[in-house]
């Protein structure tokens, strides 16, 4: 069961994002410790919200407890919806990334180099709740930050943790668009 003590905020309700909410909800997350920013989310993903209110896009202001920052907006929609949330740092939380081609560097540049940040790379399948995920996280990620990491994570498949960013590439070409490059 995923237990949050602050609030999860997910940046980007699409594809990825929908299928990492879907199954944190029927992980028996708290509907309501969560939040979502997307200004246009998918019909069904605005009813899945709606069903189990969460909130769509409250004042960022209104979130003193954010625990952890689930970026899943699409690389180049990067720079329009990072400044919205960035003031979320001020909790400290961790800043999990499933975006392709966005570094380590990229988030503490944004967050501050104090920030704890997991870099991740969700496979194809993990929209239907069967992917690989590989993440690696910076030397500020706690232990309890990154169990929370592989808790979120493994709601859309397995989850397996490399010691080299270098190697997220590498998940990237192989295990990120080969099941695509299949089907």
């Amino acid at each position: 069961m995923l237990k949050l003590a602050g609030t999860l905020v997910l940046v980007g309700a699409g594809k990825m994002g929908g299928a990492m909410l879907e199954g944190w909800l029927k992980g028996g997350a708290d509907p309501r410790k969560i939040v979502a920013f997307d200004p246009a989310p998918p019909p069904e993903m605005k009813a899945l919200l709606a069903t189990h209110g969460i909130r769509l896009n409250p004042p960022v202001a209104s979130i003193k407890d954010a625990e952890v920052l689930v970026i899943a907006v699409k690389p180049q929609l990067m720079e329009e919806a990072l400044p919205g949330i960035v003031p979320l740092k001020a909790s400290r939380p961790l800043v999990l990334s499933v975006a392709a081609g966005k570094t380590i560097a990229y988030f503490e540049a944004r967050f501050g180099t104090d920030a704890a940040v997991v870099r991740t790379m969700p496979n194809t399948p993990a929209a239907v709740g069967r992917g690989i995920t590989a993440m690696v996280a910076n030397p500020n990620v706690s232990a309890q930050q990154a169990e929370l990491a592989r808790t979120l994570l493994g709601a859309v498949g397995d989850v397996v943790t490399v010691d080299r960013e270098s190697l997220i590439d590498a998940v990237t070409g192989v295990s990120g668009s080969g099941p695509a490059y299949v089907f």
